[in-house]
């Protein structure tokens, strides 16, 4: 997308309460904002169950209208399209349509920056595609005439649907390449070594904590989904143990089964370890909801009954005026979790030695249940 395209947001709000619908308009106009679109104006339908048509026809003229009167390039959609709404949306507004699920596809093509991380989005990005080629080319199914039309727009559509599954074809072949390298790799690394690995909602602040942990300068920085491929580094916790920790890619609402499906790859490195540090970014009012998407995330992976910790950063945040009650909605979290929790800035590096503690403990504890296995 170019820096110059404006937007239309629209989104049907289905039975959510104000305080959920104020979450979501702000998580889509962060996307947008992550992918260098100018967003000119939000349109909300409220419904009781969803339409065919996304919207009802009402508020799609209004929409009509607007995105004239506003000039605007593209309509965003907070929502995953199927193909038949996808073609009828672009007919009806006549510009094109862009649903939640292209706009992460297309923030996370601008990110991938690894082999690994290009392959695992253009994987993503035609298995995507391919159930929506039929809309592509319907200039010329009208080409074909009679009553199976199966002309020249029919024909077209095959070799493209056989041109895409090709391609994923060879993209897996080549991704697989990558995972047996990986997990070679990863079986040398592993061995006889304590493995972390940092999971959380994108934009929660893990790159800077790895830096803080390794004592490397990553690329860290204040945007969503800034590291789609894992690093690994070794810890330095001022004693002989041996310690790596690995950064993960962030989650986020409603993340798009195409990109998890094409990062499992990635994702199998939660799988081998034995800690795992959940970072929360404690200064966003909506963090409560974030640990719920992350958690159900971990849960289809997996990984729900791996040993994790709670890191909630930002604290150096909460002395703005205004968060009392946020400080309270920490607090509640900090009596039910007590024993997994520690509260941080990685910015202020505060309370970092108190995170190091934790991670000591569950070492000791780590080695300790092996010894109880292996001694007679």
């Amino acid at each position: 997308m170019q820096k110059s395209e404006k937007a239309l947001l629209l989104i049907a709000n289905i039975q959510q309460d104000k305080k959920s619908l104020d979450y979501r308009i702000e998580e889509i106009l962060n996307l947008c904002d992550t992918g260098k679109v100018d967003v000119e104006g939000v349109i909300v339908q409220n419904l009781k169950k969803p339409l065919r048509s996304y919207i009802g026809s009402g508020k799609l003229n209004e929409t009509k209208r607007e995105a004239k009167i506003l000039n605007v390039d593209l309509i965003i959609v907070d929502d995953e399209l199927s193909p038949n709404q996808q073609k009828y949306l672009e007919d009806f507004f006549k510009i094109k349509v862009l649903d939640r699920t292209a706009l992460i596809l297309d923030i996370f093509a601008s990110r991938a920056r690894s082999k690994e991380g290009r392959l695992q989005v253009s994987l993503a990005q035609m298995e995507f595609l391919l159930p929506r080629l039929a809309g592509q080319w319907s200039h010329l199914e009208r080409l074909g005439g009679g009553i199976g039309t199966r002309g020249p727009g029919e024909t077209q559509i095959e070799t493209d649907r056989r041109l895409v599954r090709n391609s994923i074809k060879k993209i897996k072949k080549d991704l697989e390449k990558v995972r047996i390298s990986r997990n070679t790799q990863r079986n040398r690394r592993i061995k006889n070594l304590f493995n972390i690995s940092l999971v959380g909602y994108t934009n929660a602040g893990k790159s800077t904590i790895f830096e803080l942990l390794t004592r490397k300068n990553s690329a860290s920085s204040n945007r969503l989904f800034s590291t789609l491929d894992t690093k690994v580094g070794k810890v330095f916790l001022g004693t002989n143990v041996n310690c790596t920790i690995s950064d993960t890619v962030g989650f986020v609402d409603k993340l798009p089964t195409v990109l998890v499906d094409a990062f499992k790859a990635t994702l199998e490195e939660l799988k081998y370890s034995n800690l795992l540090l959940h970072i929360v970014d404690c200064s966003n009012p909506y963090f409560d909801k974030q640990i719920e998407v992350v958690n159900q995330l971990l849960d289809d992976l997996g990984l729900e009954k791996k040993e994790m910790v709670y890191v909630f950063n930002k604290i150096d945040r909460l002395d703005e005026d205004g968060n009392q009650s946020l400080k309270e909605k920490i607090k509640q979290f900090e009596d039910l979790i007590s024993d997994s929790i520690v509260l941080i800035s990685s910015k202020e590096e505060i309370n970092i030695d108190e995170l190091n503690q934790i991670i000591l403990k569950h070492i000791d504890t780590s080695y300790n249940r092996v010894m109880e296995y292996t001694v007679y």
